[in-house]
Parts: C-alpha cells; sequence; structure tokens
C-alpha cells in the first residue's frame, strides 16, 4: 500500500526566485490560481447576462449571492455590506479548493496547514485593523466588561486576551483537520482495495472498500461544503465585534 501522506506534499513545479526569495511556483499554488481563476469566470458568468430574463445558471449563482448574503446579514448585519465581496470571494475559494481536492491525483491546497493559518490569520488580523480603525483603544474594552469584580478582572482579561489570540489557531486547524482526515481516509481505503483485488484469494472482497470509499466520497463532499460554510460564520462572527463595536 502507497503512502496515503505522499497525496500531501508540496512539490516545485517550475523554479523562481527574486531577491534572494524562494516564489516557486508548486503544486499548492497553481491549484490556487487555477481556483483563482475559476472563481473570477464565475462573477464574470454571474454579470454577463444583460437579459431581461435571467439564465438558469444566473439564476443559481444568485441563489448562492443570497445564501452568503443570509449569512453575513445574520451575523454582521447592515456593516456586513462592505464586507460582503469579501466573504463570498472566501467562501468560494474555500468550497471549491475544497471540492477538487477530491479529484483523483489532484492536489488538495486546503490540507494544507501553512494555507488554512494564512486565510484565518488573514481574517482574525483584518477583523483587528478593522475594529480599531472604528472605534480606537475602546476596541480591547471587551476583554474586561463593565460589572466584572476587581479581583476576577486580572483572571478574566487572560482568559480573553488567550482566547482572543487563540481564535486563527481554531480556525485554520479545523479546516485543515477536517480535510486531511478525510483525504487520509479515503486514500486508505483505495489503497486496502487495490491490495484485496491484487490478492487471487479475496479478489472478490475488492468491492467492499470501493463501496466504503464511494460512501467516504459522498460524505467528504458535504464536509467539504461544511466546513466552508463555518469557516465564513466564523469570520463573519470576528467581524461582526469590529465593525458593530461603535453601535455597542
Amino acid at each position: 500500500m502507497s503512502d496515503p501522506m505522499a497525496a500531501f506534499e508540496v512539490k516545485t513545479i517550475v523554479p523562481l526566485t527574486m531577491f534572494g526569495l524562494d516564489i516557486s511556483i508548486t503544486n499548492s499554488s497553481l491549484y490556487m490560481m487555477l481556483v483563482v481563476a475559476v472563481i473570477c469566470v464565475i462573477f464574470w458568468l454571474g454579470t454577463a447576462n444583460r437579459d431581461l430574463i435571467p439564465t438558469r445558471l444566473q439564476l443559481s449563482l444568485e441563489k448562492l449571492f443570497f445564501f452568503v448574503g443570509d449569512i453575513v446579514k445574520m451575523n454582521i448585519k447592515r456593516s456586513g455590506v462592505q464586507v460582503f465581496p469579501y466573504v463570498i470571494s472566501l467562501f468560494l475559494f474555500i468550497v471549491i479548493g475544497n471540492v477538487v481536492g477530491l479529484i483523483p491525483y489532484a492536489f488538495s491546497f486546503t490540507s494544507q496547514i501553512i494555507v488554512t493559518l494564512s486565510m484565518a490569520s488573514l481574517v482574525f488580523l483584518a477583523s483587528v485593523a478593522i475594529g480599531l480603525k472604528r472605534s480606537g483603544i475602546r476596541y480591547f474594552r471587551h476583554f474586561c466588561p463593565s460589572g466584572v469584580p476587581g479581583y476576577l478582572a486580572p483572571i478574566l482579561v487572560l482568559i480573553e486576551i488567550m482566547s482572543f489570540l487563540f481564535r486563527p489557531v481554531s480556525l485554520g486547524i479545523r479546516l485543515f483537520a477536517n480535510m486531511l482526515a478525510g483525504h487520509i481516509m479515503i486514500n486508505v481505503m483505495a489503497g486496502f482495495a487495490m491490495t484485496l483485488a491484487g490478492a487471487s484469494m479475496a479478489a472478490s472482497l475488492a468491492a467492499v472498500p470501493v463501496a466504503v470509499n464511494v460512501l467516504l466520497d459522498i460524505f467528504k463532499l458535504i464536509v467539504c461544503m461544511l466546513q466552508a460554510y463555518v469557516f465564513v460564520v466564523l469570520t463573519c462572527m470576528y467581524w461582526a465585534e469590529s465593525l458593530e463595536e461603535q453601535a455597542h
């Protein structure tokens, strides 16, 4: 049985260096660029039709826009209009990247912790920057809510700071761990089926892991969409604190 972790190895495709920095195009960055290109095509198709009667594709894309828009409005309310373009782009980037990883021999860049942590860190830093811009130093007042007894304040502030700093870690690891575990399980079951098929005594049993693999693929497809949904919901929740801080 082949190594199930081999599918997650980052390989250099086009070696490039600039000012002493390695900016080589790898299989990971290549698939990310392909997903970005797909998102651009989706946005173009969603706005290309100028007729009064929308096409079926445009109706489907409008439903996607309304779906993500409802997530934004539910969590960020009116201020969510400002971040909606980024949120829907983030949702499409994650869900398409997750689904592409299910294609045989394709590379799953959402199974790379550096990618998921980078996205989570960008969300975290953006929320802090927005909060500081809108509320200034008052942004940090939620670390110690009013009415807390003085003897509990130091402990509460420490807990809140640790929880706050752990946000990008938990957000990135959640996506990475779910994608990695699912792909490893599928690869192991596929290798198990090939092993049984190669054994003359157990060739008839090879259909069992194949059937299990099909069910795992269906389940993994659901998980791919669910993880993208969870990521953008948590993103909206984190940004809601910054965008709505001034109102409170």
